[in-house]
């Protein structure tokens, strides 16, 4: 049975993993970034790549995967891919310990099917490796409480640096994990056990994270854990007023995040209560709301009696703190995803307590029910989930192809990332719109590739300068990409 059951569970998430990889069209810009940090780790240009906006261990890992593979693209989602498969063994080790193994059980299959988690593992992005050692982890941290093993809890805190070292966010993963054991020393009168256990736990952690705080304050003149808080807290900030100065992510580690604060107090304040309900709402979104009848219920299963005593209490201890968090800096749907898989026990605990009900409150037709009840969950997962990835910007990647195919390696400007990622082995220059005109007056170019909106504001000043509409590129919507070259 179990050897069968591990059959489902991977085929299950193997298969729609496949299947979106056939349906995968276009990259995403934040993939650029970490693949332009990873050609400068593979050419030996460690400055250069530990510049990078983004922490360095994921770029790392891209460059190591790449000769192995023989394309960035696919060096990027390698990673995500074979983690996102792998994160079921330390989810299962976690879930088994915490709620036993049929919780565990019905909870990978919730985990194979979940829309953004599915759909992140072929993503050039960050989530799935950042979830991979999270897991790892809190695994980790399970198995030392159950054994006492210090070097479980010293393992902990080097998979928790390894999470660090892809998203700042394993920073305050270590926190909330101190702050935990601390409370399970005073709720247990074992304070002194709990700060034995933490003391491997901080080895293994600032062993790995050290270096690359070190490497901050080295560069930026400031003790930073990441070059995002204060470009972060700007778009928190914007999406509430827009205000008077500009956050880039080139001079993000500049920016104190007290001083944006404290520039703007009433609108951060507003900020903070609007995006607490906002947030709440960004993770029920990630969890996806097919999913949220079994979560209410397993919430209700756990909340009842003295939940503060109970193993799982962590995983809610660190769903709160990133909720709140997002409250304090900004609500995006993607740093939610991280706190799916810590909920599948609840989805899986409901799911198992609303089959028991139905069989035992109607033995014959209970299990026509339930099946009516998978059916209508899978009519509400499934299309989400198999969406095709990146289809409404193919027209990108063909504009890139277009210009790839060019002889003469000529020199194209845009204001698309994208298309000059796809457009490699030409001289591409990206550009922001409003530098175009003093670009072209400096630069000598022989293409120009905007979009819609740039284009229709630099139209009158590009037929005076000599540009022609060469070709046009369209998602057949809205969205469409004109190509001008020299008259």
């Amino acid at each position: 049975m179990s050897r069968l059951y591990w059959i489902a569970v991977l085929s299950v998430t193997l298969g729609i993993r496949l299947y979106l990889f056939e349906n995968y069209y276009t990259i995403n810009n934040d993939g650029i970034l970490y693949i332009e940090a990873a050609r400068h780790f593979w050419a030996g240009a460690w400055s250069e790549g530990l510049a990078s906006f983004y922490p360095p261990l994921f770029p790392i890992m891209i460059a190591a995967a790449y000769p192995l593979i023989g394309d960035w693209e696919l060096a990027g989602q390698f990673w995500p891919f074979v983690l996102g498969v792998l994160g079921l063994f330390p989810l299962f080790g976690l879930l088994r310990a915490l709620y036993g193994p049929r919780v565990a059980q019905v909870a990978l299959l919730f985990y194979g099917v979940s829309p953004y988690l599915a759909r992140l593992s072929l993503h050039v992005r960050t989530e799935i490796p950042y979830i991979f050692f999270l897991l790892l982890a809190l695994f980790l941290l399970q198995r030392g409480l159950d054994r006492g093993s210090p070097l479980s809890f010293f393992s902990m805190g080097v998979s928790s640096g390894l999470a660090y070292l892809i998203r700042s966010e394993g920073f305050g993963l270590v926190v909330v994990l101190i702050l935990f054991l601390l409370y399970r020393g005073w709720l247990y009168a074992r304070l002194g056990k709990a700060v034995v256990q933490l003391a491997p736990l901080l080895v293994g952690f600032i062993l790995l994270a050290a270096p690359y705080v070190l490497y901050l304050k080295q560069d930026t003149g400031s003790w930073l854990i990441s070059r995002k808080a204060g470009f972060i807290l700007y778009l928190g900030l914007a999406d509430h007023d827009l205000g008077p100065d500009q956050v880039t992510m080139k001079d993000s580690d500049r920016v104190s995040v007290v001083s944006l604060i404290s520039s703007r107090p009433l609108t951060y304040a507003k900020k903070v209560f609007v995006d607490a309900f906002r947030s709440l709402g960004v993770y029920f979104e990630a969890v996806h709301y097919s999913y949220l009848p079994f979560l209410f219920l397993g919430w209700l299963l756990f909340f009842r009696g003295r939940f503060w005593e109970r193993d799982e209490f962590l995983l809610a201890a660190i769903i709160l703190f990133y909720v709140g968090t997002f409250s304090l800096l900004y609500v995006n749907r993607r740093y939610a995803v991280p706190l799916v898989p810590l909920s599948l026990g609840w989805v899986a605990a409901g799911y198992l307590a609303m089959e028991r009900y139905c069989r035992t409150r109607w033995p014959r037709r209970g299990g026509v029910l339930m099946g009516f009840v998978l059916a209508l969950f899978l009519v509400g997962t499934l299309p989400k989930t198999l969406q095709a990835i990146g289809r409404e910007k193919l027209y990108l990647r063909e504009a890139g192809s277009y210009f790839k195919a060019k002889p003469g390696n000529p020199t194209i400007v845009t204001t698309n990332a994208r298309v000059a990622f796809y457009a490699a082995g030409q001289r591409t220059l990206v550009t922001e719109p409003e530098r175009i005109t003093q670009l072209l007056a400096t630069q000598e170019a022989d293409y120009l590739a905007l979009e819609k909106k740039d284009f229709d504001a630099l139209q009158g000043f590009l037929g005076h300068h000599g540009w022609k509409l060469d070709r046009e590129f369209s998602d057949n919507k809205r969205e469409r990409l004109f190509v001008l070259s020299r008259r």
